[in-house]
């Protein structure tokens, strides 16, 4: 049988994620990329986990994409790119279209939402691309959340906007380094997978 994901070369892995045997290249290459691994896949660890685990230049690069940009901002702050993150790569495993200038036009209209609702102005900045636009209401959502009484919490606009340029910033100078139209998503399904912890443990919305 083929690999589904491929085409070409002989299934020989039981991929848990897709729930069909997968040839080792493409396990290697896109496991946290294309493929959103389960924690206790067994091809992430031990003898299997060399093809990932190896790759000191693709791990410089993904902390050189994003590390810069995060310098200035709080530990919250931090944390909040973070959440769009996780967000960016969930949305991409159901979005074929999700592209970095997707992303980042996503990202631009909900950080000036943010910003003129900071100055009293309740106006949704609308994006170019009507399927940024709804992505960009996607993102809010993962910042929202109801508490055991059913208030709604959130982050400040003023840290959630601050967090959003940041990651503008650094989507922007991904998408000039010219590496492909989904340079950044490969890097921040990378950053996912590997700060990510299970899913049950991790919370959306994290407090300043």
């Amino acid at each position: 049988m083929s690999c589904p994901l491929c085409r070409q070369r002989r299934g020989r892995r039981a991929c848990p994620a897709k729930g069909e045997v997968i040839c080792s290249q493409c396990c290697g290459q896109k496991r946290r990329v294309e493929i959103d691994c389960p924690t206790d896949c067994v091809y992430l660890s031990g003898a299997h986990a060399g093809a990932w685990e190896g790759r000191v230049k693709e791990r410089e690069r993904d902390r050189r994409r994003l590390a810069p940009f995060l310098e200035g901002l709080s530990e919250a702050q931090g944390r909040l790119v973070l959440v769009a993150l996780f967000g960016a790569s969930a949305v991409r495993a159901r979005r074929p279209d999700l592209d970095d200038r997707l992303l980042k036009e996503a990202v631009t209209a909900l950080r000036k939402t943010l910003e003129t609702r900071g100055k009293g102005i309740l106006y949704e900045h609308p994006a170019g691309d009507a399927r940024a636009q709804g992505l960009a209401r996607e993102l809010a959502g993962l910042y929202e959340a109801r508490d055991a009484g059913g208030a709604l919490q959130a982050p400040a606009d003023r840290d959630l906007a601050r967090a959003l340029l940041a990651l503008e910033r650094s989507i922007e100078a991904t998408i000039a380094e010219d590496g492909g139209p989904h340079a950044f998503l490969d890097t921040a399904a990378r950053l996912a997978g590997r700060l990510a912890p299970p899913p049950a443990a991790r919370p959306l919305i994290m407090e300043p």
